[in-house]
């Protein structure tokens, strides 16, 4: 990759353009305006090496008292399986009980999960994905119990009951996004035609996909962008056929870019089967280890390293400063450690040997030890 200096300057005014550019899917005229190629490349090359910290480096106040009852309302993805296998290993060094309750596909699945949390009286509840609004009548049933609550991977703001919506939340997601539009922008050099696949029933995928198509937007004006939603039906069945038709009615588009990893199930077998495999580059955040291991055999992709295991300690932590009655602002503050993946730095890139997802951070449970004081 090429190599530039980054400035504060640039830093300032990318952040302007983000919150001043409409994040409308395409452009359909040219503007005439260079594209900030060096620019995007500098963000691109901050991220190309591995991390080393957790990036929050407060420690508690004390260590936490052993003894409380954690329960996770559990989505049906393998990620939030691998998650909350980490929940339980940082539970198991606390000295925490830990519980997972596996919420269902149907529309009330989220709340009826939540009613059967509360009913177990436990300390803390923890979930992800859903809507904070879907679960506001839960979150106050909670509440009133003196059950606190933490939500991850929600674009939405906390309410009253709720302690924290920042892990995996709005400011980490648009850093992911702002990410690998940079990276599309300097590979391609300032000519990208760019598809987006994206299920925007999901408010935290509109997040990704809104500061994707806004950097792109700041730093390469005459890039195209244009959102293909998606339906979670899709996964596997339409989406493949959908990323062929939409090559096929449009030849000049050259970067498929992923909500989020589980939407290339498929997208593979369809592009060869239909001769397109070598049209676009594919790119996107939250990889799958499927993803990861096409890297591995050379795929010329580029994925945002979503750190799984962290994250599932980081919501240890979160609880763990509120119930010792610590300030939550420098963990809020903090984002996930991550890095862009590709061909040629994933196999110095840390991953878990068992399942194949990101870590990123080697030493990462000796750093919350010590955060831990344990």
């Amino acid at each position: 990759m090429k190599t530039t200096r980054w400035t504060k300057a640039f830093v300032a005014v990318v952040a302007a353009s983000l919150f001043a550019t409409a994040c409308s899917s395409s452009d359909d005229g040219g503007t005439g305006q260079a594209a900030d190629v060096s620019g995007a490349q500098a963000v691109a090359d901050q991220y190309e090496a591995a991390p080393t910290n957790l990036v929050l480096d407060t420690p508690l106040s004390k260590a936490p008292a052993a003894g409380k009852y954690v329960i996770s309302i559990e989505t049906p993805q393998p990620i939030s399986s691998a998650k909350d296998d980490a929940i339980q290993q940082a539970a198991d060094l606390l000295g925490w009980r830990y519980q997972r309750i596996l919420m269902g596909t149907d529309a009330e699945a989220a709340p009826k999960a939540m009613d059967q949390a509360i009913a177990l009286k436990p300390d803390a509840i923890h979930f992800s994905g859903t809507p904070v609004s879907m679960l506001a009548k839960q979150i106050e049933s909670a509440k009133n119990a003196g059950i606190v609550v933490i939500a991850d991977s929600v674009g939405d703001e906390p309410i009253p009951g709720v302690i924290s919506t920042s892990l995996d939340g709005t400011a980490q997601v648009q850093e992911w996004g702002k990410m690998v539009a940079s990276q599309v922008v300097a590979e391609s050099e300032g000519d990208a035609n760019v598809a987006v696949f994206s299920i925007t029933d999901y408010p935290i995928l509109n997040v990704f996909t809104d500061a994707f198509t806004a950097q792109m937007k700041a730093q390469c004006p005459d890039c195209k962008v244009d959102l293909v939603n998606q339906q979670v039906t899709d996964l596997g069945t339409k989406t493949p056929q959908s990323v062929v038709s939409t090559l096929q009615r449009d030849p000049s588009i050259n970067y498929a870019v992923f909500s989020f990893g589980d939407l290339v199930l498929g997208v593979d077998a369809a592009l060869r089967g239909a001769g397109l495999q070598d049209q676009v580059t594919f790119a996107g955040q939250t990889p799958t280890p499927d993803n990861l291991k096409s890297l591995k055999d050379g795929d010329n992709s580029v994925w945002v390293g979503f750190p799984v295991q962290i994250l599932g300690w980081r919501v240890l932590d979160m609880l763990a400063r509120e119930f010792n009655g610590d300030d939550l602002k420098p963990a809020d503050d903090a984002f996930l450690p991550t890095q862009l993946l590709n061909k040629d730095n994933i196999e110095a890139a840390v991953l878990d040997p068992e399942t194949g997802f990101y870590v990123g951070v080697e030493d990462y449970q000796d750093q919350f030890k010590a955060l831990w004081l344990k």
